[in-house]
């Protein structure tokens, strides 16, 4: 019983083999020039995005320092690295915030 339930499974996988081809064999219908430049727009986008993808990932390889500095770039745009305020300790740049014991009463311990 377990060979025809083999056989069986083979000849399901050749002629899901055979169908497979003979849909891929079918000519299409042609596209018309609006179908066509669509596609291409469409493409487009998405081709050139590969590209600046794959460039960027060779440039890391090549040139770790680049990287970095691209990383950095990105934080000084985001306002990650602030000058001002690195002078002080307040929410105000150049506003420098007295730190000391408060005039509650209690203990601080």
């Amino acid at each position: 019983m377990g060979d025809w339930i083999g056989l069986a499974i083979f000849v399901f996988v050749i002629l899901g083999a055979l169908v497979g081809l003979s849909y891929l064999g079918k000519t299409r219908k042609p596209l018309t020039a609006d179908e066509y430049e669509q596609r291409v727009a469409e493409a487009k986008g998405t081709t050139r995005a590969a590209a600046m993808a794959s460039i960027g990932g060779l440039e890391k390889f090549i040139n770790p320092g680049a990287a970095k500095a691209v990383e950095v770039q990105k934080d000084l745009a985001a306002g990650r690295y602030d000058d001002q305020e690195k002078e002080g300790e307040g929410d105000e740049p150049g506003v420098k915030k007295r730190v000391g014991p408060t005039d509650e009463g209690g203990g601080d311990a």
